[in-house]
């Protein structure tokens, strides 16, 4: 995770540590006594996931936290670490309604590799949200759940069948449902989910094609290269530093307006 950055409130030696060995010794972790402290440098950009640490004997003070980045940062990536006791089910509920994009279980899910994985999953989770916001105007409201789903699901390299299998219906529905819309064909439009989450990752300070190539399960940092070059016209090098994301939201637009039909090099078929 190259250049990440992650905040935990307020300050905890034992999920500092564990963030520590979760996302490796080059990359930030930065503890804040509370969330008023923290809010500034979440607000400029400067934390891409905020883990608070939650008392199951007085969970207030988490929930106030969390309610308090949701309010002022709507799609920034919230972790709850809490403890994993029965007695806390209701906890989690308020926990999920609060807003939390993750929720991580101490001694459970916070082991070094699987806390990894959830930081990524959670900053993914939080990049799907600021897209979906960011082309409601554009996407139709009867294919939003569609288009939130490929999103949020951009690192699992999703096939039409997935997606028809996942809404009940056929992948000829999902095709006559996206083209009726005005959107690409399901293939053409799923490689698009993949490249505006590849640009938004990519972004997330200067990000190696390789590393977003890994997180999103492209073959290489190459061969994500070399679909970017082929929807883009143009490869990234041409592009400026942190310019990626825009490159790929504009030809995303263009390609809305120039459905249906197939894009570059993309079958007719699906």
């Amino acid at each position: 995770m190259s250049g990440f950055a992650v905040a935990c409130i307020p300050e905890a030696p034992l999920l500092h540590a564990r963030l520590r060995a979760a996302v490796g010794p080059k990359e930030c972790v930065r503890q804040f006594r509370d969330v008023s402290s923290a809010l500034l440098p979440i607000l400029q950009g400067e934390i891409d996931v905020t883990v608070v640490a939650v008392d199951g004997r007085d969970p207030d003070g988490a929930l106030q936290t969390i309610r308090a980045i949701r309010d002022a940062a709507s799609t920034h990536a919230v972790i709850a670490w809490c403890e994993a006791r029965p007695a806390t089910s209701r906890l989690y509920l308020d926990l999920a309604h609060a807003g939390v994009t993750e929720l991580v279980l101490r001694d459970v899910d916070d082991m070094q590799f699987a806390l990894a994985r959830l930081l990524a999953s959670a900053t993914q989770r939080s990049s799907a949200r600021r897209l979906e916001e960011h082309f409601s105007a554009l996407i139709p409201k009867s294919m939003r759940p569609v288009f939130r789903y490929a999103l949020e699901r951009a690192h699992e390299s999703l096939s039409v069948d997935d997606v028809a299998a996942a809404f009940g219906v056929t992948r000829r529905t999902i095709r006559n449902r996206l083209v009726d819309h005005g959107l690409p064909r399901p293939r053409v439009f799923l490689t698009w989910c993949r490249l505006l989450m590849a640009g938004a990752l990519l972004d997330e300070r200067s990000r190696s094609l390789d590393s977003v190539a890994g997180q999103l399960d492209f073959p290489s940092g190459h061969g994500l290269g070399m679909v970017l070059r082929r929807y883009l016209g143009r490869g990234i090098n041409a592009l400026g530093p942190g310019q990626v994301s825009h490159a790929i939201e504009r030809a995303f637009r263009a390609a809305l307006a120039d459905a249906p039909g197939s894009l570059p090099l993309e079958s007719s078929t699906d």
